[in-house]
Parts: C-alpha cells; sequence; structure tokens
C-alpha cells in the first residue's frame, strides 16, 4: 500500500513538475512570439519609411522636370513673341514720335 501511495505522490510531483515545465515553455514562447513581432513592425516600419522617401524623391524629380519644361515653353513663347514684335517696335516708335512732335 505505500507502494502505491509513493507511486501515486510520484506521478502527481512528475505532473506539477511537467505542468511548471509546459508553463515556462509557454511564457518563453510567447516572449519570442512577441519580440518576432516587435521585429517585424520595426522592419516594417523602417520599408515603409524607405519607401515613402524613394516616393518623394520621385515625385520632387518629377515635379522639377515638369517645372522645367514649363519655364523652357514660357522662354520658348515669350522669344517668339518678342521675334513677332520686333519688325512693329520701329513703326510704333515712329508713330509715337510723330503724336509727340506734332503736337
Amino acid at each position: 500500500m505505500n507502494d502505491v501511495i509513493g507511486t501515486i505522490l510520484e506521478a502527481e510531483a512528475k505532473a506539477e513538475e511537467i505542468l511548471r515545465s509546459g508553463e515556462q515553455d509557454a511564457r518563453q514562447i510567447l516572449a519570442e512570439g512577441e519580440a518576432a513581432a516587435e521585429r517585424k513592425a520595426a522592419e516594417t516600419e523602417a520599408l515603409i519609411l524607405s519607401e515613402r522617401q524613394k516616393r518623394l524623391a520621385a515625385a520632387d524629380r518629377a515635379a522639377e522636370a515638369r517645372y522645367h519644361a514649363i519655364c523652357a515653353e514660357g522662354d520658348a513663347r515669350a522669344e517668339a513673341l518678342r521675334t513677332a514684335c520686333n519688325d512693329k517696335i520701329q513703326p510704333a516708335a515712329e508713330a509715337v514720335m510723330r503724336k509727340v512732335l506734332d503736337e
């Protein structure tokens, strides 16, 4: 009978040890999972920031190119207007001079 009680007590002690070990393993797995999740979140945040910077830089380059294209177009139009008006400047100046001198 003492052997049976001893075996039962031994089994209970072993069960408690298995339970404690399982709880410790569970805490360790949870901690590792949380650490992995934090690392993954940090990696994802860094990736998002990097992608954002790349896209902003690309948008800046596109805007700069568009700005220069618009300026070049404006310069070309202004030069065309100046060229078109060159042959009218002399007659206009003469007309102003006549008006000033005739009055």
